[in-house]
């Protein structure tokens, strides 16, 4: 089992090293990157400190400067390579997000994070510390899987005896438990499924976007085989990965 110091080092040697690759292989996430902006037209946002948590290359913030030209968004991540993908004079910030975040982002009238708190190391409490940096009336959006993600994966572990070696996803309810009623905006989750030629496909696009750190060991060629065999097929004999993500708006 890594401690906190070399799980969090592997994470962001992962993404550091996927930077090259990260905006052309990360369909899920440009995918629900959409659908935040589409939720934000629905919000009263002003111009006042808007922040995007765990920012990779950028798309995020991008579509959001280009739906609101208003909005100026200061990109946060931890990896410095893929700040470095951001379009030239965007505005950026090298941060742990497992530390509380930095002043800068104090009385924020929106902050955004898609597919980054499910990394950190106490995400309930993360949501907390972002939740509180918000202005009064300001607006914290998360995109996330949850714990039910990945069934066709676990199933097939559990069924062979193979250890699992998927990330453990955060459980929506438990996210939400931490605050009051009136603070909850919005909550949904969604169905995404994708799909590949094989196992070994699929497995290959996890280690291109450097989201492949895990705390089991590295499977053996007879176990990723069995996966193949194993893995439930569609007619055309391909593999599909579905996830369940949630979405939640909370409004200070």
């Amino acid at each position: 089992m890594k401690n906190n110091d070399e799980w969090n080092k592997e994470i962001r040697v992962n993404f550091n090293n996927a930077a090259n690759n990260y905006s052309d292989y990360s369909y899920i996430q440009k995918h629900f990157c959409f659908k935040i902006v589409s939720l934000i037209k629905k919000l009263d946002v002003n111009n006042n400190k808007c922040f995007e948590l765990g920012s990779g290359t950028g798309f995020l913030a991008d579509e959001i400067e280009r739906q609101f030209p208003y909005i100026k968004v200061c990109r946060i991540d931890f990896s410095e390579k893929m700040l470095l993908k951001n379009k030239k004079n965007s505005s950026t910030f090298l941060w742990d997000l497992n530390k509380e975040l930095p002043g800068r982002t104090r009385n924020s009238s929106l902050l955004v994070s898609n597919f980054c708190l499910h990394w950190l190391l106490k995400p309930h409490l993360t949501l907390r510390n972002w939740f509180d940096k918000l202005s009064i009336g300001g607006y914290l959006i998360v995109c996330l899987p949850t714990r039910n993600s990945f069934p066709e994966w676990r199933n097939t572990c559990q069924i062979k005896n193979i250890e699992y070696s998927g990330l453990i996803f955060p459980d929506a309810e438990n996210l939400i438990s931490y605050f009051k009623k009136d603070e909850i905006y919005f909550l949904k989750k969604y169905d995404y499924q994708e799909n590949y030629k094989d196992v070994y496909k699929l497995l290959r696009n996890i280690i291109r976007i450097g989201a492949q750190t895990t705390q089991s060991p590295r499977k053996t060629i007879k176990e990723l085989r069995t996966l193949q065999n194993f893995w439930p097929k569609n007619k055309n004999n391909s593999v599909n990965l579905t996830w369940e993500i949630f979405i939640l708006i909370l409004k200070k």
